[in-house]
C-alpha cells in the first residue's frame, strides 16, 4: 500500500484566488498533526481529553457495553419515516439497545403514522421470511418488535415551524428523559433525518468509529452519502464527504463540501457541523440542545450549533467511513416533505430568529445592546464556557464579525491542530441547569475555568470580565477585608504554581515580567469617580468604530486571549474598585458650589438681556437694508412699486453670476452695501 493510502488524502479545492496555490489540490492527512501542530517538541503536544475513571460511571472506557444508543428523528409528512425505522432496527447488531424519538409533523387524515407504518412493514417482512430475529421481522406471532422502544411526539403539520423548531422539541424530550433517568450522559446519541438507510451492523460500526477519535468530546458529523452508495467503497478509495467551508447568506451556511480518501480515522474539522448526521456521547446532546427559538430559519442552524458545540469543548470530526446514508431523491422529490415553509410562524419571528443567531456569533445585525447580548450568550441555548468565540474565529478561520469566509487566506480543510481547553471541574457528565422560564444559568457563581468567570462577581482570581457590576453598592468593611485576604491567597497560590511550572531559568523571566507588568499597572491613572478604568487598545477602538458605522449596532470589542491574528485585542480592566455614594458637584466644597450657583444665575440673566437687544437691533438693520436697497434701485431707474420687477445682484460684477436679493418693493434681506457687486434691475419678470 502506498504511503499516501496509509495516511489518506484530503481535497482542498481549486479556488487559488481565495486560498492561494498552497490552499488548493490534494494534501496528505497527518493524524499526528492534530496533537502536535507539526512540532517535534514534546511540550507542544496537546491531545484531546479522554474519558476519566471518575466519569466512566462504572463502564468500560470504550465500546457500547452498558450504554444505550438514542436516535433522534425530525419528520415532516415523510412517507419514508416507517422505512427508516425498519432499516434502523433490522440492520442493527443490537436492536434491543436502541431508543428512538421521532418528532412527527403529520396531517393525520392524509399521512401514515411513522410507528404504525413501521409495524405494518415488519409484519410484511415476517410474512415473507417466516419470522425470526429482528432482521426477519421478529418472532412469528409477535405484534411489532421493538415497538416500545420508539417514542412518537406528534404535532399537526400546521403547527410546524421549521427544522430547528422540530429538533428543538426532540431536545426537550431528551432532557425530560434525562430527568427521568432514562438517558445516561455516557449513552450514545445520534441525530439524523427520517429518510435514511444503514449499513449492516451500523450501530456497532458507528460506536467503534467514534472510539477511534480518542476524544471524549468528539462529535461525528457530515453530509452523508446517497443511498445508492450502500455497501460501496466509493471510487475504490473509501471517499467520504468532508465539511470545512462556509458561505454567507442571511446567515452562515455550510458550503462547497470537499472530500477525503482512505482516511485511517475520523478527521478533525474546523468546527463545521452538518444536521444530517451527528453522533456523540449523550452528554453532548444534553449540554448543547438545538435552539427551538428560531422558527422558520434554515440557513444558520448548522454553524450556530457548531459554534455552541465547540465553545462547550466539543470537536467535530469527519467520519472516515460511511455507515448511515441519505435518500436524497426520495425525500427531495416529494413536495409534501418540504412544505414546512408555510407552517405556523411569522416573518417577524423569522427576523427575530435570524437576529438571535447573529447575536450568538457577534455577526452584524444581532442584538445592539451588549448587556442583552451577553445574557443571551450565557442562556440555555447560548455559547459554552470552555472556549471563547474569539478562539473559534481563529480555529475555524471564519471572520464572523465582518462576514468574510477567511480571516487570513489559509485553507483549513487540511491538517489542523486541536485547541486545548480546561474541562469542567464537575466532569464531562455534568449537565448545566437553567431557569425554566428565563433560561438563565442556575449554576452560578461561575468556576474559575469558565470563560464567563468574573473575579468581581464569582470570586477572587484571574478571569475574563464580561458581566456588568453595579458600582453604587454599599460593601461591608468585613467583606472587603475578607476579599483582600482571599485575593492575597490567590496571588500566593498563583506564584507557587508559576514557580512549579517554570522551575529553571524561566522563573526569573516570569519574575521580571511580573515586576514590569506591575509597574505598568501602577503608572496607569485611575478614575476616583468610577473606581475602575476600562482600557481599549487603539486598534480595537478603530475596528469597533468602523464596525459600528458599517452595521449601526453596538458591540463589545472582541475578547482575545493570546491570539496572534489581525483581530485586535479587546477590553480589560485596571485598578481597584471604589464605591461612590455622591457624584458631580456634590463632591465640591460648599463655597465653590455657591460660586457656581451665582455664576449660572448671572449667565442666564446675560443671555436674556442679550436676546432682547438682538431683537430690537435686528429690526433696525432690516429697515436700513430695505432703505439702502430702495435707494440703489431708484438710482438705477427701477420702479420700486412695480410687482413685476426682480432685483438681482451681479456677484463680483459678473453679469453671468446673478443672485436674487429681493423684489423691487424693498423687501430684500441682504445688505447690498457690502460690496458684493452691482445691483441689476430686470423688467418684465
Amino acid at each position: 500500500m502506498a504511503e499516501e493510502e496509509k495516511k489518506g488524502t484530503i481535497f482542498l479545492g481549486v479556488d487559488e484566488r481565495t486560498w492561494g496555490k498552497e490552499g488548493t489540490g490534494w494534501v496528505d492527512y497527518d493524524p499526528e498533526y492534530e496533537c502536535t501542530g507539526g512540532s517535534s517538541d514534546p511540550a507542544d503536544k496537546h491531545c484531546p481529553h479522554t474519558l476519566k475513571d471518575s466519569d466512566a460511571m462504572g463502564l468500560q472506557h470504550k465500546g457500547r457495553e452498558g450504554r444505550l444508543l438514542h436516535v433522534n428523528l425530525a419528520s415532516f409528512r415523510d412517507p419514508l419515516c416507517p422505512r427508516t425505522l425498519k432499516y434502523m432496527f433490522t440492520k442493527s447488531k443490537r436492536p434491543n439497545d436502541l431508543r428512538v424519538r421521532v418528532l412527527q409533523q403529520n396531517i393525520p387524515e392524509e399521512d401514515e403514522d411513522c410507528l404504525e407504518g413501521y409495524c405494518r412493514m415488519m409484519a410484511e417482512l415476517r410474512k415473507e421470511t417466516g419470522g425470526g430475529d429482528t432482521s426477519k421481522g421478529g418472532p412469528a406471532g409477535e405484534e411489532c418488535p421493538h415497538k416500545d422502544q420508539v417514542f412518537i411526539h406528534q404535532i399537526h403539520a400546521r403547527e410546524a415551524a421549521g427544522p430547528t423548531y422540530a429538533r428543538g422539541l426532540v431536545g426537550m424530550d431528551m432532557h425530560a428523559a434525562y430527568e427521568r433517568k432514562e438517558i445516561s450522559p455516557q449513552d450514545f446519541c445520534m441525530s439524523t433525518d427520517s429518510h435514511m438507510d444503514f449499513e449492516p451492523e451500523w450501530d456497532e460500526k458507528m460506536i467503534d468509529m467514534w472510539d477511534i477519535t480518542e476524544n471524549e468530546y468528539a462529535v461525528l458529523s457530515t453530509y452523508v452519502a446517497n443511498i445508492d452508495q450502500l455497501g460501496e467503497n466509493l471510487n475504490g478509495v473509501h471517499e467520504v464527504p468532508h465539511l470545512c467551508m462556509i458561505t454567507f447568506t442571511s446567515q452562515v451556511r455550510t458550503h462547497a463540501t470537499k472530500c477525503a480518501r482512505n482516511l485511517p480515522k475520523p478527521k478533525l474539522t474546523n468546527a463545521i457541523w452538518g444536521a444530517g448526521l451527528s453522533f456523540s456521547k449523550c452528554h453532548a446532546e444534553l449540554k448543547v440542545p438545538v435552539d427551538p427559538h428560531t422558527p422558520g430559519v434554515f440557513d444558520g442552524e448548522e454553524f450556530n450549533r457548531a459554534a455552541r458545540f465547540w465553545t462547550h469543548g466539543y470537536d467535530i470530526y469527519t467520519p472516515h467511513r460511511v455507515y448511515v446514508l441519505h435518500d436524497y431523491p426520495g425525500s427531495q422529490h416529494n413536495p409534501k416533505t418540504s412544505g414546512w415553509g408555510t407552517g405556523k410562524f411569522t416573518q417577524e419571528e423569522v427576523r427575530m430568529g435570524n437576529a438571535r443567531l447573529k447575536t450568538m456569533l457577534d455577526m452584524p445585525g444581532g442584538e445592539s445592546d451588549p448587556e442583552k447580548a451577553l445574557v443571551m450568550k450565557r442562556s440555555r441555548y447560548g455559547l459554552g464556557d470552555r472556549r471563547s468565540l474569539d478562539e473559534l474565529i481563529q480555529f475555524s478561520g471564519i471572520d464572523l464579525r465582518n462576514r468574510k469566509v477567511t480571516i487570513d487566506g489559509k485553507n483549513r480543510c487540511g491538517n489542523i491542530q486541536w485547541v486545548p481547553f480546561t474541562e469542567h471541574p464537575k466532569g464531562v457528565n455534568f449537565i448545566p441547569r437553567f431557569n425554566e422560564t428565563t433560561e438563565d444559568p442556575l449554576d452560578v457563581p461561575y468556576d474559575k475555568t469558565s470563560v464567563w468567570y468574573d473575579p468581581r462577581v464569582d470570586g477572587v482570581a484571574a478571569g475574563l470580565v464580561a458581566r456588568a457590576v453595579k458600582t453604587e453598592v454599599e460593601i461591608d468593611p468585613a467583606e472587603v477585608a475578607k476579599l483582600k485576604v482571599e485575593e492575597e491567597a490567590a496571588h500566593a497560590a498563583h506564584d507557587k504554581e508559576a514557580k512549579e511550572l517554570a522551575r529553571g531559568d524561566l522563573y526569573e523571566e516570569h519574575k521580571a515580567l511580573k515586576e514590569k507588568l506591575s509597574a505598568q499597572l501602577r503608572d496607569v491613572p485611575q478614575s476616583p469617580e468610577v473606581g475602575h478604568r476600562e482600557v481599549i487598545s487603539n486598534a480595537a477602538a478603530v475596528a469597533l468604530k468602523a464596525e459600528q458605522m458599517e452595521n449601526q449596532v453596538h458591540k463589545f470589542p472582541p475578547l482575545i486571549r493570546g491570539a496572534d491574528s489581525g483581530i485586535p485585542k479587546g477590553r480589560f480592566h485596571l485598578g481597584p474598585m471604589k464605591m461612590m455614594s455622591k457624584h458631580g458637584i456634590q463632591h465640591l466644597p460648599m463655597q465653590i458650589q455657591l460660586s457656581i450657583f451665582i455664576m449660572v444665575i448671572g449667565i442666564c440673566a446675560a443671555v436674556i438681556v442679550s436676546t432682547g437687544s438682538k431683537s430690537r437691533g435686528g429690526a433696525t438693520r432690516s429697515k436700513k437694508r430695505a432703505d439702502n436697497l430702495d435707494w440703489r434701485v431708484s438710482a438705477m431707474g427701477c420702479e420700486t412699486e412695480a410687482d413685476n420687477i426682480m432685483v438681482l445682484m451681479a456677484l463680483n460684477n459678473q453679469p453671468e453670476r446673478l443672485e436674487k436679493i429681493g423684489s423691487a418693493d424693498g423687501s430684500c434681506s441682504l445688505d447690498t452695501s457690502a460690496g458684493y457687486g452691482q445691483v441689476v434691475c430686470i423688467n418684465g419678470l
